[in-house]
């Protein structure tokens, strides 16, 4: 009897221990599947955050793609504006040299010359009239008319343009020789020296290019002036000097219509 109750003990016991430890692996299968289920709701949320902020970023990359495009073909428009009018500026006073017959530099002299022959004898013959004579009454002498600044020199920056390139340097001498520090002594440099480039004279032109370069470096003439000084070097046969003077200008001033006629120029160099 004692036997069996100790037996039966012993299997109750065995039971209980069990049913103890499938209890403690239940729980903790619980517990264990309880954090999966939140660990996989929290990676879901992130997912979703995630998810959302990719969203956002896409949309904002993409507005800006359509800033970017439209402010590279805003730059590009304004890159082919100012090309094409450096390039009409430059065709025009081409087609004007060429057009230009050649014995119009001998007979501007002669039309120059006459002109100041003719202010002389009319200068002359004022101050001929202007002294008293016997039988007249004493007049004041009348001086001749004086050019401001600006009238000599659009008097001579219009004779370039028209093609009268003997005129032109001759104007833009006196000019710079009545006004030394004036408003337009930069301007005064760079149309003589492309006068002389389109005469073929490019010696002198590189010197009234090089003016601007040592002296007004700070000018807006410049890039203009430089351009001018690669021509008058390519002229000279100094190719070397030319292409350095050309991609000087792309380094210092990209993305400006000067450029771009100096890129143009070095393709053919």
């Amino acid at each position: 009897m004692n036997l069996r109750h100790t037996q039966t003990v012993t299997t109750h016991r065995s039971l209980y221990g069990r049913a103890f430890r499938v209890s403690v692996a239940i729980t903790l299968l619980t517990a264990v599947a309880a954090a999966q289920t939140a660990f996989s709701q929290s990676s879901n949320d992130a997912m979703s955050l995630l998810l959302d902020q990719n969203r956002q970023l896409q949309a904002e990359i993409q507005a800006l793609r359509g800033q970017l495009d439209e402010q590279g073909f805003e730059i590009k428009k304004l890159q082919r504006d100012s090309l094409n009018r450096y390039t009409d500026v430059d065709q025009r006073l081409s087609d004007l040299a060429v057009a230009a017959p050649q014995t119009a530099p001998p007979a501007t002299a002669q039309r120059a010359q006459g002109r100041t022959s003719a202010v002389n004898q009319a200068s002359s013959q004022s101050s001929q009239s202007s002294q008293p004579s016997p039988n007249a009454s004493t007049r004041p002498s009348l001086q001749p008319a004086v050019l401001s600044e600006q009238q000599l020199y659009q008097m001579a920056y219009d004779s370039v343009i028209n093609s009268h390139f003997e005129r032109s340097i001759a104007e833009f001498d006196q000019y710079l020789g009545q006004y030394p520090e004036g408003r337009f002594v930069t301007n005064a440099h760079y149309w003589k020296g492309q006068a002389y480039l389109y005469l073929e004279r490019f010696e002198e032109a590189r010197s009234a290019y090089e003016i601007i370069l040592e002296q007004y470096a700070d000018s807006s003439k410049l890039p203009d002036a430089m351009y001018g000084l690669g021509l008058a070097y390519q002229g000279m046969g100094n190719i070397q000097r030319a292409r350095q003077m050309l991609t000087d200008i792309k380094r210092r001033f990209p993305n400006t219509g000067v450029a771009n006629l100096a890129d143009t120029r070095l393709l053919s160099l």
